[in-house]
Parts: structure tokens; sequence; C-alpha cells
């Protein structure tokens, strides 16, 4: 009977518990955030409306696009996909979804009710968790996916140079 072969998990738990965690929270907050929309939404003047209205579309489509990544590409760490999906879940967190939320969070021309501000705070201490846990968890991917690349070219190298003819 052979020993069995010790396998490297690479996927990040913390990560992983709290895209879980974001996942379950982001029902409430987009539920929030369209409850306070139609409670404020004839306060607001033609600019404030629309403005709002696509900031809500894209923050949806975005936190559900953001989670799946985040999700999948965690834990396909031995997958070719793993590192660009990460990378992608990481991206969209810093470059889309953090400024947005930010930006509704302190914008005081939106009127933000306290519901809002509840579920912001929530969301954004997610969102921070998410940024600093992300980035170690791409760079220790990266990083093994590039040392077995490195191996795979080190075993091809040495078949093709100690052939056998």
């Amino acid at each position: 009977m052979s020993a069995p072969l010790k396998r490297e998990i690479i996927s990040s738990l913390p990560l992983q518990m709290t895209v879980y965690f974001n996942a379950y929270f982001a029902p409430c907050w987009v539920t929030a955030h369209l409850y306070t929309l139609f409670q404020k939404y004839s306060t607001l003047d033609g600019t404030q409306k629309s403005i709002l209205i696509i900031a809500h579309i894209v923050m949806i489509v975005v936190e559900i696009v953001r989670l799946y990544l985040g999700f999948v590409g965690n834990l396909s760490e031995n997958g070719s996909d793993s590192v660009p999906k990460l990378a992608g879940f990481w991206i969209t967190t810093l470059m889309l979804q953090f400024p947005m939320m930010i930006y509704q969070s302190i914008s005081s021309d939106l009127n933000a009710l306290p519901l809002e501000r509840a579920v912001d705070g929530l969301q954004t201490i997610f969102l921070i968790f998410e940024l600093i846990i992300g980035f170690f968890a791409v760079k220790r991917i990266a990083k093994f996916q590039y040392s077995k690349f490195r191996q795979q070219m080190a075993i091809k190298n040495f078949e093709k140079n100690n052939k056998i003819e």
C-alpha cells in the first residue's frame, strides 16, 4: 500500500469565508438599497435620480460577477484559470465596487438613509477584507502556478535532453 500523496492547499480560507458571507449578505444589501431608493426617489432631482439608478444597476451586476469570480477563482487553485479569475475578482473589487461604494457612502447629495448607511458600512467592511486578503491570495496562487509551470518546463527539458534512442 502506497503512502497518500501530499497535496498543498493553495486557496485562501479567509478569502473564501469572506466571499461566502458576502454572498449571503449581498441579497440583503441589494434589497435595502432598492428599498431606500424607492423611499427617497421623489426627493431627488433628475440628475441624482439617473445617477442613482445607473449606479445601482452597475453595482448589482458588478457584485454578482465579482462574487462569482472570487468564489470560483479561489476554489479552482490547480486550474489554469484560477489566477485570472481571482485577479478579476480583486480588480473589480478595487476599481469598480470599492470606489462606487465609497462614493455612495460619502456623497451628501444622495441623501443616504440610516438603513443605507448601515448596509453600506457592512459592505465596505467586506470589501476592505476582500481587498487585503485577496491581494495575498492572488500573489500566493500566482506564485504556485509559476513554480508549477517552471517544474513542468524542467521535466520537459530533462526528457528532451535525455531521450533514450
